[in-house]
């Protein structure tokens, strides 16, 4: 088996995978109030509080990858294998960064980067292809090697939700406007700050890949799918309403949102992932809205 270059360093820690830091996250996004423009769309939709019962624990795996990692291919199977097995409880996002998602001048002149998957990068305890996090448990440093991310999401989905989330939204292609509403209902404790992160996926796109597993290793027509493209309101996003400080069990949280969509984007091929944090930046709950509507 053939191995990148940060794997050579990486299969040297790899027997475990199970490392964590302690710092906080450092998030480089500076927080601003929703922009929901209730002037022109008018009142915010309003949601009924969830039962207990009815909430559903979503888990986010996140693919650490690049367009010239050889073995980076194999590991998307599995994550997408994962996804398809669970269905909507499963979100999985990937992250293209790292010296291997560089451009060049030859093949790989798509540059499938973005600021908010190089702060993604970065908070890796440490950075080698390919890598996946579960909602980012313990710390958001943590990370797993691909044969482990289906035992840790199994584990993931076996906790009971401690936030339920809804949402729905509302595309106006007249104003090229996007009107996103997410409504939380908490059921235990969570410390704060929360955050909510909205964030752009898109899926379906072809261009080159190196793959160790095909022959050719040069993959001119591969398929991306489920690639980070960017954010709503950055990384790591804004205080989640009313429990930014903090929530306790019975509170309500509800952020609303108009983004004016990038038309390089496909929306068609695009789903707007919301994603919950707590003060520690571990994911509480997520969830997907498959545009448009």
């Amino acid at each position: 088996m053939r191995f990148n270059q940060p794997s050579l360093y990486f299969i040297l820690f790899i027997a475990s995978i199970h490392l964590w830091g302690c710092d906080e996250i450092e998030d480089p996004i500076i927080e601003v109030t929703t922009n929901y423009q209730d002037a022109v769309y008018g009142d915010a939709p309003e949601f009924d509080a969830l039962l207990a019962t009815d909430a559903v624990h979503r888990v986010l795996l996140e693919d650490f990858t690049a367009h010239q990692c050889g073995n980076c291919p194999a590991a998307g199977l599995i994550a997408a294998a994962i996804g398809e097995s669970n269905g909507e409880s499963v979100s999985v996002m990937a992250v293209h960064a790292g010296n291997l998602a560089n451009t060049d001048d030859d093949h790989f002149d798509t540059d499938w980067t973005t600021l908010e998957g190089n702060a993604f990068w970065d908070q890796l305890d440490f950075q080698a292809y390919p890598v996946g996090r579960v909602n980012r448990s313990e710390v958001p440093g943590n990370f797993w090697a691909a044969a482990q991310w289906a035992e840790q999401t199994t584990a993931e989905l076996d906790n009971n939700p401690v936030l339920g989330l809804q949402a729905n939204h509302t595309w106006i292609p007249e104003n090229n406007h996007l009107n996103i509403h997410v409504h939380g209902t908490f059921f235990g404790d969570v410390t704060g700050p929360v955050k909510i992160a909205l964030l752009v996926l898109e899926s379906h796109m072809i261009d080159y890949q190196l793959d160790y597993d095909s022959d050719p290793e040069l993959v001119e027509d591969f398929e991306f799918n489920h690639v980070l493209r960017g954010s709503v309101h950055g990384a790591f996003g804004l205080a989640f309403g009313d429990a930014g400080a903090g929530a306790q069990a019975g509170d309500q949280a509800m952020h609303s949102v108009t983004y004016e969509w990038e038309n390089d984007w496909v929306m068609d091929n695009s789903t707007v992932l919301a994603v919950v944090t707590d003060g520690l930046g571990r994911v509480v709950n997520c969830l997907e809205l498959h545009l448009p509507e």
